[in-house]
């Protein structure tokens, strides 16, 4: 790459994702130079959409954050520092990035290191997860409404408000929040399942409801739509488990009671197909089938 012209070398770089562009750093010191250039760094971020940040630890209190290929003895303008004991919350995680809650929100890559921090005092919602202080969240079961979707080397945050039937959606792509002028309501009233994150599937961010129904929204198109339950009405004991099937790229939903364990595809036409149905063993009826009762739980999921 050392012959090609710089115009030439620029448009292949500018093409690289950040994790990318960052290995190319130890390939060669002539474009570990050029890619450490400022007027090359000012140049690949405006063209990338959302960016991330190089993670520097400044000891166990501290959280630095700055340019992506900029080296730890140049800091940025941008350069935020982050004081204070913070417990560390998994919002969400897409494409091997994580959403996390420390004290604000970050998108980080765990591979990398490397960060961006989101404001989060401008959207309605992430509030009132962590209630008057910012340290850590005040209500943890509620942050299954906040969604996380990456497409490429875009992404995109997405909390779904909850008022009765009623829903609306709140987006963040990386510089600031916005209400979608989308909503959709649904027939009747059924909260939205604690603790249970949205599964993200092709391209679509789906909340699974007490009843069985999805609330689905797709974070580009922003358009969303409600997928009708399976079951006739909500059952005390029944546990539901939302999932992605990536054998079949379909959506699996899993119910137990204390009698039965079912497993459901959602098909083409919108509707749910009984896929498999096994006994609950009890423990307590035969504690020898111990094993027994793990294999047919573990026999599931394959």
């Amino acid at each position: 790459m050392n012959s090609l012209p710089l115009h030439l070398l620029d448009q292949i770089l500018f093409r690289l994702e950040p994790k990318s562009l960052a290995m190319m750093k130890s390939t060669n010191r002539t474009i570990n130079s050029h890619i450490s250039d400022p007027l090359f760094e000012s140049e690949y971020f405006s063209r990338l959409e959302s960016s991330l940040y190089n993670l520097s630890p400044g000891g166990a209190r501290y959280v630095m954050c700055q340019p992506l290929v900029s080296s730890c003895k140049s800091m940025s303008m941008g350069e935020k520092a982050i004081q204070g004991n913070f417990r560390c919350y998994m919002l969400g995680s897409c494409s091997g990035l994580l959403l996390l809650y420390i004290g604000g929100l970050f998108v980080a890559n765990p591979l990398t290191k490397r960060f961006r921090y989101l404001d989060p005092s401008g959207s309605k919602f992430i509030p009132t997860l962590s209630g008057d202080r910012w340290i850590y969240l005040a209500h943890p079961e509620r942050a299954m409404c906040v969604g996380f979707a990456v497409d490429r080397k875009r992404f995109k945050i997405v909390c779904i408000l909850e008022m009765e039937t009623r829903y609306e959606f709140e987006i963040n792509d990386g510089d600031s929040w916005r209400l979608s002028k989308t909503t959709i309501n649904a027939d009747s009233k059924s909260d939205l399942t604690k603790w249970m994150k949205p599964v993200y599937l092709e391209g679509t961010l789906h909340w699974l409801r007490n009843d069985g129904s999805i609330i689905a929204f797709n974070p580009e198109t922003e358009q969303a739509r409600l997928i009708p339950s399976g079951f006739h009405q909500e059952v005390p004991d029944m546990k539901l488990l939302l999932a992605a099937d990536d054998k079949i790229n379909r959506l699996t939903l899993i119910s137990g009671t204390k009698e039965t364990i079912s497993v459901y595809t959602l098909l083409g036409n919108l509707k749910w197909g009984l896929a498999r149905r096994i006994k609950n063993v009890s423990l307590k009826e035969n504690e020898l089938n111990a094993g027994t009762w793990l294999c047919t739980m573990a026999s599931v999921f394959w």
